[in-house]
């Protein structure tokens, strides 16, 4: 089952939205749960747990779409967001929250079912993602999703997820190799990067979770179509 939340003020669109949900629910093997809210204020006082797509129409009263969103990744940086918007500028925020996608009003039925599709392929596939690895006597199976960055330091790696570090003996090269598919990037010798887990570029320096790290100057360049290339892949 996928949990979708619904934020919309305007009556018109929020029922379009919610008669798409159900006609991909009915014309596919997906069960949708749907949750509505009138407006931002609604959701963050009634949060809903465990959502995995939430459809936010970006101007709204008091409280945005935008603003809806940042509080949103306080609470959960897994869940996709889709916004909703009759104004393109806010692509650029859209990036700061990790949106998933954008849906310029008015867009029709047709277009609104490819996206949440599409959403909901890439959350399939993004659970069934694991890496395997050995730490000393452990064998874990990392979601490869929940991984920040990967760190060497001699011969010695580190692997830093949302919530925890893993030291294995192995190459980062023969790393780089099984994970460059999934948008991982080699951003200097000493660092593989998750490129959808970049909060900001500050020169040379990539920030992730308040943490820095550098960017060889060879392969900068490389890096920005990289993250140019992974940031249209999640917002066009």
């Amino acid at each position: 089952m996928f949990k979708v939340v619904i934020c919309e003020d305007c009556e018109n669109s929020r029922e379009l939205i919610k008669e798409t949900l159900k006609k991909i629910q009915n014309d596919s093997k997906y069960t949708i749960r749907i949750i509505e809210f009138e407006n931002g204020e609604e959701l963050i006082n009634n949060y809903p747990e465990n959502i995995d797509i939430f459809m936010l129409d970006i101007e709204m009263g008091n409280l945005s779409g935008m603003d809806v969103a940042r509080e949103i990744r306080k609470r959960d940086n897994n869940t996709q967001i889709i916004f909703t918007t009759g104004n393109p500028s806010y692509l650029q925020e859209g990036y700061e929250v990790r949106a998933y996608r954008y849906l310029i009003k008015p867009f029709s039925v047709y277009e609104l079912k490819q996206h949440v599709l599409a959403c909901i392929n890439d959350i399939k596939i993004k659970k069934s993602k694991n890496i395997v690895v050995q730490e000393k006597n452990n064998i874990y199976k990392i979601p490869i999703d929940e991984i920040l960055y990967i760190e060497v330091y001699k011969k010695d790696i580190t692997i830093h997820t949302q919530n925890s570090e893993y030291q294995v003996k192995m190459s980062i090269t023969n790393i780089e190799k099984e994970l460059i598919q999934y948008n991982f990037f080699r951003c200097h010798r000493s660092y593989l990067v998750n490129l959808k887990k970049v909060d900001s570029l500050k020169g040379n320096v990539i920030v992730i979770k308040n943490i820095e790290i550098p960017v060889s100057r060879y392969r900068i360049n490389e890096f920005k179509c990289r993250l140019a290339k992974s940031l249209g892949e999640i917002l066009c």
